[in-house]
């Protein structure tokens, strides 16, 4: 548990003074796995062309967005009183900054840094590409920053899955592709839909687990506009529906992207838990599926390159 007596508003939680698991915690380092996956996948497609400083250089600029995104989103909910003691998320991930762990001044000020090197990062791309990174930054931004922004919280608006669906499929995976090619392929995108949807069900598991509580917060998410059933009902329809995308890839293009299919019982454990009862570690359940699906899917996809 992170310590209590610490003052939100103190100054005893600076960056220089504080330790760094604590900040590194306030980024939610857990969940940059994903957006790995996402890099690794619009790379893959791109093995041709593929250069190293690039895609280590993009993802790196992706990994910073991830992070200063999770902390925008954690000082808005907190400011709003969605999230505070008690509150499901403070019950299943470490949460420094509801817990007074770090300085309102302190965690805006990072949060801000880590922006203003994400923006660096891309304007250094720009100068290498073209002037279409600059739009994919400022895209970038607009969802990031809209994401729990109290002017139009998308997360709030029953727009989060479509979001996040947009930003770790075809936005993160196309990003990374054109950064390697300098140009946008429909194969790329419709490719980047299994970890797209993936990702998103991420969320929708946490806000089915959740439907209660938010409702009682007054947020409004695709599963209390659908009602607990036909979430679930929906969740298990969406869960299965990457495999039928790989499928599709697999028969037109990278035969081997079928290897993802070995996680198919995984997917089919987790509807059927669901099934009984929404499990306290819903999220991580999925995103572990996201994982090793996204993981075997690359795998595929570099065979079927390499030997096809």
């Amino acid at each position: 548990m992170l310590p209590h007596h610490m003052d939100r508003d103190g100054i005893r939680s600076t960056p220089t003074n504080m330790n760094l698991k604590i900040w590194f915690l306030a980024t939610r380092p857990w969940s940059f796995i994903m957006t790995i996956i996402s890099a690794s996948l619009g790379a893959s497609l791109a093995l041709s062309r593929f250069d190293a400083f690039l895609f280590i250089l993009g993802t790196v600029g992706l990994i910073l967005a991830h992070a200063a995104t999770n902390m925008l989103n954690d000082y808005f909910d907190v400011k709003s009183k969605v999230d505070r003691p008690g509150a499901p998320t403070s019950k299943y991930r470490p949460h420094p900054y509801l817990f007074g762990a770090i300085s309102t001044r302190d965690f805006l000020a990072v949060t801000i840094a880590l922006y203003i090197a994400v923006i660096a990062i891309a304007i250094y791309i720009y100068t290498l590409i073209s002037s279409v990174v600059i739009f994919l930054l400022f895209f970038g931004l607009f969802i990031s920053i809209f994401y729990t922004i109290p002017l139009l919280p998308l997360k709030y608006k029953a727009l989060g899955e479509p979001a996040v669906f947009i930003i770790w499929g075809p936005f993160m995976v196309g990003g990374m592709y054109y950064v390697l090619t300098k140009t946008i392929d429909l194969e790329a995108i419709i490719a980047s839909l299994p970890i797209g949807i993936l990702v998103a069900l991420v969320l929708m598991a946490n806000n089915i687990r959740d439907i209660d509580y938010d409702a009682s917060a007054n947020i409004k998410t695709i599963p209390i506009i659908l009602g607990r059933k036909n979430s679930l009902t929906a969740f298990q329809i969406l869960m299965l529906l990457p495999y039928v995308f790989a499928f599709i890839i697999a028969i037109l293009a990278k035969p081997f992207c079928l290897i993802s299919f070995l996680a198919l019982p995984m997917s089919i454990r987790v509807i059927r838990t669901f099934k009984k009862q929404v499990p306290d570690n819903a999220d991580p359940l999925v995103a572990q599926i996201t994982l090793i699906f996204g993981i075997l899917y690359i795998f595929g996809i570099l065979i079927s390159d390499i030997i096809l």
